[in-house]
């Protein structure tokens, strides 16, 4: 593995020129790239990298970069110099780009350069380095560089370049997306890498006569001169005793306070004090612990690394550029302002097209809800005219319900009882028929009052109903009369016999 490491450095070799040395210049053009970069193996359950060119380019060969792929996860990968970078003489120049193509809630896109000698297989969050660099992003506000000073950076889909320049004489310059955000600013302003210069002379103290109110009362702004005598709040005039108030029990009745209509609130004026000298602060003197490093921000550097914790992974790291050579890496930000504004046209189409679906599903969405709520109307509509033709069709149906219940099988079924007991009795001695007889007859004169009178006493019942059923009942003592005359037939052949 060493060998192959050593091997592939060699493509990316540090390159001198007259103008200065690349040490670095990784594009992942080629899918070599992990012969070059090592997976560190400090921790366990690292997030994977890949290559990628994101989900829309301008050109997707340059446009591919290092992608992280996991959510919730440290990354860490370093790749080595083939020479140590030292800028002890000339300025260093590092230099990269990052799309975050799925916005990121809480993660770091920087890169760190790592001194002579890492161990690629230990690094880590631990580990040693000389410079870090770029985006650092956690909850609503952007912040970079940590130092302390906060530079903004972009929020968007678009791709990014960072450009730091560390001089020699210890101060830096700062390049957002080929804007100058910084121009030779020097280090110590923005992080705390020296006890102060200077410091406050301990031995001095505040004059006694030292006058640092800015402000003070208005003298000709005094109170009315019966202010203290006018009460804030006053018993209500309007209130009246209740009427069930008990003295006894309940104690004397106190009317409630109100606010006092004549009082007024007075309120001290405030003018700039003429006596004010300022804030008294102590002279400053050379402080005895500060110490000037004449080596500040000299590095002796072997190698660049990415040791991140991402919550929303889809970074996407392109064009890493450590060199003392401005030429090279303003060949890099040419290129990427080219690209940067093919992008931009490419955003504003996909934004347009999206816009344009959110409309559609909007619209498709509201006419939904018109279409159901015309329909619920329809059928509350249908509802109600039911509800309104339902107590017709219920009175038209009542006097068919009432004939239906009629008992008319049982007037018909004694013609038929009798008609079969005569036919049975026709051979049998005139007692028997003359108990069947009998019988029918009370089985006749016992049914048919009930049937009539039942019919009759029905208010609802139909006129026709009742005649009906007299009718029926007229015709049943016809039936007997003819079994009347059967019988002395009966008996008379029976004499003859």
């Amino acid at each position: 593995m060493k060998t192959t490491l050593l091997l592939a450095s060699l493509a990316i070799a540090a390159v001198a020129s007259a103008a200065g040395t690349t040490y670095l210049e990784e594009n992942f053009t080629d899918s070599n790239w992990e012969d070059r970069w090592t997976v560190s193996s400090a921790k366990e359950n690292l997030g994977k990298f890949a290559l990628s060119s994101g989900t829309f380019q301008a050109n997707k060969e340059t446009a591919q970069g290092l992608q992280t792929t996991e959510d919730h996860r440290f990354y860490s990968i370093s790749t080595p110099f083939a020479s140590v970078a030292d800028n002890s003489k000339e300025d260093l120049i590092v230099q990269y780009t990052v799309k975050q193509e799925v916005n990121q809630e809480c993660g770091g896109s920087y890169l760190k350069l790592l001194p002579e000698g890492f161990d690629a297989a230990k690094f880590d969050g631990d580990s040693e380095y000389a410079i870090m660099f770029g985006p650092d992003v956690c909850g609503p506000e952007n912040r970079n560089l940590l130092s302390k000073k906060q530079y903004p950076v972009p929020k968007d889909s678009k791709t990014h370049l960072y450009r730091l320049t560390v001089h020699p004489d210890q101060k830096f310059s700062l390049l957002i997306d080929g804007e100058l955000t910084e121009d030779h600013l020097e280090i110590e302003k923005n992080w705390d890498v020296y006890a102060p210069r200077t410091i406050p002379n301990p031995e001095e103290t505040k004059p006694a006569d030292w006058v640092d109110a800015k402000e003070i009362e208005d003298p000709t702004h005094v109170k009315p001169a019966n202010y203290d005598q006018i009460p804030r709040y006053i018993p209500d005039p309007e209130a009246t005793q209740p009427e069930d108030w008990d003295a006894e029990s309940d104690g004397d009745w106190e009317a409630p306070d109100i606010q006092n209509p004549e009082f007024e609130e007075f309120v001290p004026r405030f003018i700039p004090n003429p006596a004010y000298k300022g804030e008294w602060k102590a002279s400053e003197i050379p402080n005895p612990e500060f110490k000037e490093d004449a080596d500040l921000a000299h590095y002796k550097i072997g190698g660049a690394g990415l040791d991140l914790w991402q919550v929303k992974s889809g970074s996407i790291f392109d064009d890493i550029i450590v060199t003392t050579d401005a030429a090279v890496a303003d060949k890099y930000l040419e290129s990427w302002k080219a690209n940067f504004k093919a992008e931009g046209e490419i955003v504003e189409a996909l934004d347009a097209q999206l816009k344009a679906k959110q409309e559609k599903e909007a619209a498709d969405a509201a006419a939904a809800a018109t279409e159901t709520e015309k329909k619920d109307e329809e059928e509350k509509d249908e509802l109600d005219d039911e509800e309104e033709e339902t107590p017709v069709a219920t009175e038209a149906k009542e006097p068919e319900t009432e004939t239906e219940t009629a008992p008319e099988p049982e007037a018909e079924a004694v013609p038929e009882v009798v008609a079969e007991e005569v036919k049975e009795t026709k051979e049998a001695t005139p007692e028997v028929v003359a108990e069947v007889v009998e019988e029918v007859k009370e089985t006749k004169n016992a049914a048919e009052p009930e049937v009539v009178v039942e019919k009759v006493v029905k208010p609802e019942t139909e006129p026709e109903v009742v005649v009906e059923e007299i009718k029926k009942a007229e015709e049943k003592p016809k039936v007997a009369d003819k079994k009347e005359e059967e019988k002395k037939e009966s008996e008379a052949k029976h004499d003859e016999l």
